[in-house]
């Protein structure tokens, strides 16, 4: 029999974190759909059961967590990797822009040279990834991959708690405190998502600009 894969860092922090949330709220708010894994003599065999709910919810929760995203940074103009070219907002220096701009085509072997003024959020985020991939080639990337991590597990926690302080407030009105301290939550939860992803965004470029030529 093959060997089970083991959870790596961004399923745990992204997704059976999260998931876990949403299980022990679910549970709690609604004891009839008390499931297996949760009772007050936690066994191996228990804890392995709970697991799998967790990273079966942890996947539900994050599709909260996509829309989630795509509003938050619709409202931000963008995400922080798109913000080099926003000069107000952008997370390095014009030398850094201008040097980046500069060595991209011969870094990514892009057959055109590369206009930072000109392309769309979706061809920007096909070259990020491409950067990533560069990045990673050369084994630089432990730190981008933290932050990457650390940001998926805020936005799963922002999208567990949301999702929680729903279903408090439908379960009884009368809970509207307790839920508004779980929406409180939320907002310290998207806090940590933003500065992670900035961390992301910056840490990726700055490893991006110190690779090797050729």
């Amino acid at each position: 029999m093959d060997k089970i894969k083991t959870f790596d860092f961004y399923e745990f922090t992204g997704i059976i974190a999260p998931g876990a949330i949403t299980l022990v709220g679910i549970i709690l708010l609604f004891p009839e759909f008390k499931i297996i894994g949760i009772s007050q003599s936690m066994t191996i065999g228990n804890l392995g059961i709970f697991i799998i709910f967790a990273y079966a919810a942890g996947h539900l929760t994050q599709a909260i967590g996509n829309a989630i995203e795509w509003l938050w940074w619709k409202a931000w103009g963008g995400m922080p990797s798109y913000w080099i070219f926003n000069k107000k907002a952008s997370l390095l220096s014009d030398t850094q822009i201008k040097t980046l701009e500069e060595i991209l085509p011969s870094k990514l072997s892009l057959k055109s040279t590369t206009d930072l003024n000109q392309p769309t959020e979706k061809d920007w985020y096909a070259i990020t990834r491409q950067i990533y991939a560069a990045v990673s080639a050369h084994s630089r990337s432990a730190r981008v991959d933290t932050f990457n991590g650390n940001y998926g597990l805020n936005r799963g926690i922002a999208s567990a708690l949301l999702l929680v302080s729903i279903l408090t407030i439908i379960q009884n009105p009368f809970f509207w405190k307790i839920s508004l301290m779980i929406f409180g939550g939320t907002w310290i939860a998207l806090y940590r998502m933003h500065r992670f992803a900035k961390h992301y965004a910056r840490e990726l470029f700055v490893q991006f600009l110190q690779l090797p030529n050729g």
